[in-house]
């Protein structure tokens, strides 16, 4: 059993990361990303292939956080929650655009995938959202007329052809975006990076910013050893802003997520269960999500609750909760556990801030984040290279807004998570 970063799955099965020097004296350029996951690596390439002055500066390695360690779901939505008709309800017009973007999401990742060569065992098998309850189908069929109305299609399933293509029984249909897939995350976010570079953006890496300033009126990005001074600076961290920036800090919920894979499952189990490699996420207040590897192996992961051996206890819980779903899996061996952090808002709605004069930060995907953050980071590329104007932005970008009570706030997760399976448990009668 493997529990850190680089032995993970994605660790074992990935190209080895491309060499990058560590920022030593002093650099200038356009614009300076902070982070060197999905997003900062998107917004640098696509500023690169503007022919922008680009530096990214990642305090690891590329793809250490979260964007190395999800699950490699491609989904084309927000969250459960959040339709297009509920983000318009939040935002208005913006919301329309919002939603375009994340409609195309899917579409544009495995086009980004093709055109540069990037090998992550890229799938555009589509993604499916099961309804665990008849409500929730009415919820999805309104979501299907809400990306109609659109102009996307996105399809209802029954029940029985849902079973069908999960390999399960019990859920009331589904919805199914032909658009989604799965990917290997980190392969691809060091694809992204390789790609980055050969379009000249300069990538330093173990080179963690210890501070934000200003320098002759232009903001400064500063390390232990060397600084990079710019016109704009994206902050691309996610959920590991730490003390970098305590306002964006404040405005977000870190969440840790746990993620297993299985030893290799047989042939046979593979043609029935999600036999079109089609991966899934549910719509349970904790959500059940699985996806087969590259490899043969059942993916699956969420919530832990802190305390004393807790990656021994997500194994029990998760292994668990496939065989529940897949009877016919028996117990399988959990070759792999890790873990990462994610971005959580209040109301699941992604972020563009502006930090200060010339600083921006774009933040909280919600666990949704390979598509959301590729698109994104395409369009503050259009941005800072004056190709997209501020009003056609797809998101706000004011100052950060901090959620109230934020040290009280952060302990929300540990307490929606026993009120979630106790709903889940209400709503199906067993608990996955």
């Amino acid at each position: 059993m493997r529990e850190t970063f680089t032995q993970s799955l994605w660790s074992a099965l990935s190209p080895p990361a491309p060499e990058f020097a560590t920022l030593a004296g002093d650099v200038s350029a356009d614009v300076a990303v902070i982070g060197g996951g999905l997003l900062g690596l998107s917004t640098a390439l696509h500023l690169a292939e503007q022919g922008c002055r680009t530096v990214l500066i990642e305090a690891a390695e590329t793809g250490f956080g979260a964007s190395g360690r999800n699950t490699g779901f491609v989904v084309p939505s927000l969250r459960t929650g959040l339709g297009p008709s509920d983000v318009r309800a939040l935002v208005g017009e913006t919301g329309d655009r919002l939603m375009a973007l994340v409609g195309a999401s899917g579409n544009l990742v495995f086009d980004l995938i093709a055109r540069l060569g990037i090998d992550c065992s890229a799938e555009q098998t589509g993604w499916m959202q099961p309804a665990h309850t008849a409500a929730m189908l009415d919820v999805l069929r309104q979501r299907q007329l809400d990306w109609h109305a659109l102009g996307r299609t996105v399809e209802i399933l029954d029940a029985a052809e849902t079973a069908a293509r999960i390999g399960a029984a019990g859920y009331h249909g589904a919805l199914f975006d032909p658009t989604g897939g799965q990917i290997n995350p980190l392969a691809y976010v060091r694809g992204l990076a390789r790609a980055a570079q050969a379009a000249g953006a300069a990538l330093y890496v173990r080179s963690p910013v210890v501070g934000i300033g200003t320098q002759h009126g232009r903001p400064v990005a500063r390390t232990a050893h060397g600084q990079v001074t710019a016109d704009r600076i994206l902050l691309a961290t996610n959920a590991l802003v730490d003390g970098l920036s305590p306002s964006v800090a404040r405005s977000i919920i870190p969440v840790r997520v746990f993620q297993i894979a299985t030893e290799p499952l047989p042939a046979e189990l593979r043609r029935t269960i999600l036999p079109q490699r089609t991966p899934v996420a549910d719509t349970r207040h904790h959500t059940f999500a699985v996806r087969w590897s590259p490899d043969g192996r059942l993916i699956t992961g969420g919530l832990v609750l802190p305390g004393p051996g807790r990656f021994e206890r997500a194994t029990t819980i998760f292994r668990r909760r496939l065989a529940r779903m897949f009877p016919a899996i028996g117990a399988p061996a959990a070759d792999y556990v890790w873990t990462g952090v994610i971005a959580a808002t209040t109301d699941a709605m992604p972020r563009f801030m502006s930090v200060a004069p010339g600083v921006d930060a774009a933040i909280g995907c919600n666990g949704r984040g390979v598509a959301l953050t590729t698109a994104l980071g395409r369009e503050i590329a259009a941005l800072y290279a004056g190709r997209l104007e501020p009003a056609a932005f797809p998101l706000p970008h004011g100052a950060p807004i901090g959620i109230p009570a934020h040290g009280i706030a952060q302990l929300g997760p540990m307490l929606w998570l026993p009120w979630s399976n106790l709903r889940d448990r209400i709503d199906s009668g067993r608990v996955l």
